[in-house]
């Protein structure tokens, strides 16, 4: 039995480090949650304004005729992120993740899952068995699992998965290395499937990941994409991993529900995600051959499929519940290069999606994509902006950091409440030093990807 080749198959996505439960809550425990997270943001705000905090911030940008000219801009834009926060949560608040109905009788499609790798010989294994372990009726998908010109053993891990698996297993395999689009384009050109689902070959899909993330797509003709919810795998390996795994929820669980409210999640990511195959195949050519200032593009594959299914006039949801567990950087470069990848694609994608965003690509629901758009470009030079002052003020008065760095943890920790609505655990205070890492150390992250666009390389190959 295939149930048999992997124990840890079905995975846990609740953490079990530092939890707490809320007695005589059980089936109110979402409600609370949320209770607790108002509660303790406006403690800490009375708090603040107890102590004066944001008294004397403002009192030092009088102090100064320079720090008098930048007062207004400054305090606008800060307003401004805060009302971008309240509405962004007033939506989130909303996401619910679609479910089978007890009693429910789903005609489930034929799914086809691509697997594209390169040189993951260390997870490989494990990822195909997460897959045979689903739930999903066995005679209802199909894998195909795409050697990218590995140079380790990958091609071998795939065919003694073939094995095991038989017919249901197909391999591609490149002898060079091609590029992920390609070899995702190999994958859809074979597959069966009405649904095409992508799964990266260095994580593992929890038991009832693919019924949770096809579901959207079964009930609502108008879903093009559905993005699933990735969390880290090494969470454990060292401080890093631990914040990164705040991060992650935090985008998920709360930047890609509150976008999957109004039908317009802008990353769809690689590591679990379902296509509806007949959208897909109108841009598909069109995509795998993607030129950007007149360089091919090599990476953000996920971003920019998205970005097409939105121009096509589908919806892209998110499903929390079809979970992914992946493999994250576990030292400081290897997280900036990722950075730096993902920046630089975001970034290719805004500016493709502003292209169209203002035309009647769908019928419906879209001003709030608009106006997130415009709060999240505006967050970059805000940082930025924002850091310059806080260099500043320290040239002229270094005690006042120390304000600037009470405020930064203030935020952050309101931040990271966010993560207590699906986790509850009190890992949510790793937000707390990540805010700083990204504050101080990732700034330069945006305007360097800015100015080297052009570039193509995963800088991990």
């Amino acid at each position: 039995m295939w149930e048999d080749t992997l124990v840890k198959a079905d995975l846990d996505s609740q953490s079990k480090s530092l939890d707490f439960n809320i007695p005589f809550f059980k089936e109110k425990t979402d409600t609370v949650v949320i209770i607790l997270i108002i509660a303790a943001s406006a403690s800490i705000i009375i708090l603040s304004f107890r102590f004066r905090i944001f008294h004397l911030w403002l009192e030092f940008l009088q102090s100064n005729a320079f720090l008098r000219a930048i007062f207004y801009p400054l305090v606008l834009s800060f307003l401004f992120i805060i009302t971008g926060i309240i509405f962004r949560t007033i939506i989130w608040i909303r996401y619910r993740p679609m479910k089978v109905k007890k009693g429910e009788e789903i005609n489930w499609p034929f799914v086809s899952v691509l697997m594209p790798a390169l040189n993951e010989e260390e997870l490989i294994k494990e990822s195909i068995d997460s897959i045979f372990c689903s739930d999903y009726p066995v005679e209802r998908f199909e894998v195909i699992c795409i050697n990218d010109g590995s140079t380790d053993s990958t091609l071998f891990h795939m065919m003694m998965a073939r094995q095991r698996y038989g017919e249901k297993l197909k391999i591609i395999n490149f002898r060079t290395n091609q590029g992920k689009r390609r070899a995702l384009h190999a994958g859809i050109k074979k597959s069966k499937g009405e649904i095409i689902v992508t799964a990266d070959t260095d994580s593992r899909i929890e038991k009832g990941a693919i019924k949770n993330l096809v579901l959207p797509l079964i009930k609502d003709q108008r879903t093009g994409a559905v993005a699933g919810r990735v969390e880290v795998l090494n969470e454990k390996d060292n401080f890093l991993t631990r914040m990164l795994a705040i991060r992650y929820s935090i985008s998920f669980n709360f930047g890609r529900a509150y976008q999957s409210v109004y039908g317009a999640v802008f990353c769809c990511p690689g590591a679990l995600t379902a296509y509806r195959k007949k959208v897909l195949q109108k841009f598909i050519h069109k995509w795998v051959s993607q030129r950007f200032l007149k360089a091919t593009c090599t990476y953000g594959e996920d971003r920019s499929l998205t970005t097409e299914i939105l121009k096509a006039g589908y919806l892209t949801r998110f499903q929390s519940n079809a979970v992914v567990l992946t493999k994250v950087p576990s030292t400081f470069m290897q997280m900036n290069k990722m950075y730096l990848r993902w920046t630089r694609s975001y970034i290719r994608e805004s500016i493709l999606f502003a292209k169209f965003m203002f035309s009647k690509y769908r019928n419906e629901h879209r001003l709030l994509p608009i106006l997130d758009f415009f709060f999240l470009n505006f967050l970059h030079p805000f940082h930025i902006f924002s850091l310059g002052f806080i260099f500043y003020s320290f040239y002229v008065n270094p005690i006042f950091i120390l304000r600037h760095f009470v405020v930064l943890v203030i935020f952050s920790f309101l931040l990271s409440l966010y993560y207590l609505r699906t986790k509850k655990s009190l890992t949510f205070l790793y937000g707390i030093p990540y805010a700083f890492i990204t504050a101080f150390c990732l700034w330069w992250i945006v305007p360097f990807a800015a100015f080297t666009m052009k570039s193509q390389s995963w800088m991990t190959r």
